[in-house]
């Protein structure tokens, strides 16, 4: 049974990993997209590499917490029909 409370704290969880997805595309897109805005920057790949285990990490989080949490929180909402 899910509270007020836990649903928060889902939602809460689910915003972070999904800003952290977006910071990373963002970054990646700075990157590729405008050249001049990374100037100061020596090590565009390596800031690359760091935007992509980022990446990789926020969408597998998410992923996980879907799988784990959310499906089942929705399985026992239908169960309790």
């Amino acid at each position: 049974m899910t509270t007020p409370l836990t649903n928060q704290l889902m939602r809460a969880t689910l915003a972070r990993f999904e800003a952290d997805r977006f910071d990373a595309l963002a970054t990646f897109q700075l990157y590729l997209n405008a050249p001049a805005a990374v100037g100061d920057h020596p090590d565009i790949v390596g800031q690359l590499v760091k935007a992509a285990a980022k990446l990789a990490s926020a969408e597998d989080a998410l992923e996980a917490l879907n799988r784990n949490f959310l499906q089942a929180v929705e399985a026992e909402a239908e169960t309790d029909d």
